[in-house]
């Protein structure tokens, strides 16, 4: 046998011994990994059926048993709140059908005639009629000293008054001549006073009333009112209840809580609040959701949960109105609390406007009206197309004696509201400050800014080294002309956030400009 020969036989015994290590690795050890791959698989897919088949029939369970099985396991269900904001706008509603018949009736107007002028008017007694085709005698009217007619204008035995065509010379002209109602016999009649004055003065009274009944009607259902309730002890040690009551207006609903505006200093030292709404006797728990204290707002929020389908469904929310329509000698009414009583009222007119406040980081802008303010007075003032203008504030005073009701503006805390609504806080900046005065903004030296009257101790501001008596002109580049600029910027920005504020500083009566870091804190 050659090398080949043998060497080939070699081969040949290796390739049939390689031949069968394939075979078993093919049919023994490679279809026993997939075997075992597809047994995991079915069996994770079976585990995956299971979960399913008891998360489906737990969750029915679940739902049959209600809020006994929840609190049997002590489960705490997660809330979702919506991001809600103030109404703005609204659906019109139609206007009340007018009634059958009117209280007091409108004047009758006052006839007018046309009449031709003479030329020449020649004061007579008497007022001689043109004469008739017919011939016959000339009839003479007497002017009595309880009637008067123009030339040209006859007088009848009835009282009333009818017209004569008098020729005149020349082109004829026309022109309206108003006539009078005749007084009666023995009175007198003042000359400045006007026929039909009497009643149209009382009819456009209860006109006017009628419209604010009407408004009323159709926006009292957002006011409610609101207890706050705590707890005193008497010298004895007897635990007694004391409640303070304010009013409250519906603003929203988030899914979870009717969230209700009130004022933050009349619920600040309860330990529990109830909300009574408009036409229900039922007092809801309720509890301070979010507060502002240096406007001095609160949220009372009431749980959904606790409401009938049919009371949420008819639920109304209040609508702000615009800055512009608050105008000086426009009308308004109070609902609340208006004269310290609950489900007053109070109306008349806006007396002043655009009146600033000063408080921590912001300027509240309120209003006064023309009726008399009482010391246990709360509510909320409405125009008379049913918006909201403002809500009575006893922290500001308008005069010494405190006579004039004050509103806060809340169309101008607008942000500041939003930010509540949503639970959420403001930030701290740390300044007391207004619109730059003019004796500052003498000879260009500083065309705009906010003058800081006060940088609060150990404040943002004060860290970063703002002082008193200097005028922020600008925060990260964007010019700061006034307070609502200002409170603007801080509504947009979060705690921890550093501004970059640029102000201006004086020194021997001359500006210099500086800029400052400030680490904004929260509320």
């Amino acid at each position: 046998m050659s090398e080949f020969t043998e060497f080939d036989e070699n081969n040949k015994n290796i390739d049939n011994t390689i031949s069968e290590e394939q075979r078993f690795i093919t049919e023994k050890i490679v279809s026993k990994r997939k075997k075992k791959w597809f047994r995991r698989l079915i069996t994770f897919l079976f585990v995956i059926l299971c979960a399913t088949v008891f998360g489906v029939v737990a969750r029915y369970f679940f739902l049959v048993s209600g809020d006994a099985l929840v609190e049997i396991l002590g489960i705490e269900i997660p809330v979702y709140r919506e991001t809600v904001y103030v109404y703005k706008d609204k659906t019109p509603t139609p206007l009340p059908k007018p009634s059958a018949t009117p209280i007091v009736s409108r004047a009758t107007p006052t006839p007018r005639v046309l009449a031709t002028p003479t030329p020449v008017v020649t004061p007579t007694p008497a007022v001689t009629n043109t004469p008739e085709p017919s011939g016959t005698p000339q009839a003479t009217a007497m002017i009595t000293p309880e009637t008067s007619a123009a030339p040209g204008v006859e007088a009848t035995p009835s009282g009333t008054v009818t017209e004569t065509p008098v020729p005149t010379k020349g082109p004829e002209t026309t022109q309206t001549t108003e006539l009078t109602p005749t007084p009666a016999p023995g009175e007198e009649k003042d000359p400045g006073k006007k026929d039909g004055d009497d009643e149209k003065a009382v009819y456009s009274y209860v006109k006017f009333m009628e419209e604010v009944m009407s408004v009323t009607e159709e926006v009292k259902g957002s006011i409610a009112s609101v207890d706050g309730i705590s707890t005193g002890t008497d010298f004895l040690g007897n635990i007694y209840e004391i409640r303070t009551n304010t009013t409250g207006l519906i603003l929203n609903q988030d899914g979870v809580d009717i969230l209700i505006l009130t004022d933050y200093f009349s619920v600040e030292d309860s330990a529990s609040v109830e909300v009574t709404f408009e036409g229900d006797e039922k007092a809801y728990p309720g509890e301070i959701y979010n507060y502002d204290k240096d406007l001095g707002l609160a949220i009372i929020g009431v749980a959904i949960s606790s409401l009938d389908q049919e009371k949420l469904e008819g639920m109304q929310y209040a609508v702000m109105c615009e800055e512009e329509e608050i105008k000086v000698g426009s009308p308004v009414f109070e609902l609340g609390r208006a004269n310290g009583y609950p489900d007053s009222l109070s109306f008349g007119i806006i007396s002043s406007r655009n009146n600033h406040y000063e408080v921590k980081d912001a300027e509240i802008s309120f209003f006064t009206t023309n009726w008399l303010n009482y010391s246990g007075a709360s509510g909320f003032a409405f125009n008379m197309d049913g918006k909201v203008l403002g809500i009575l504030t006893h922290t500001i005073k308008a005069d010494a004696e405190d006579t004039l009701p004050c509103f806060i503006t809340l169309c101008a805390l607008e942000d500041e509201l939003n930010i509540l609504l949503n639970g959420g806080h403001g930030v701290y900046f740390g300044i007391l400050a207004n619109a730059l005065p003019r004796k500052i903004n003498y000879k260009g030296s500083i065309e705009y800014g906010i003058f800081l009257n006060q940088v609060i101790a150990a404040s943002p501001a004060y860290t970063a080294g703002l002082r008193a008596g200097d005028v922020i002109t600008a925060i990260n580049g964007q010019r700061v002309s006034n307070m609502e600029e200002f409170m603007d910027i801080l509504s947009s920005s979060y705690a921890t956030q550093a501004l970059n504020v640029s102000y201006v500083r004086s020194y021997a009566g001359d500006f210099k400009e500086m800029s400052a870091y400030v680490i904004l804190g929260a509320k």
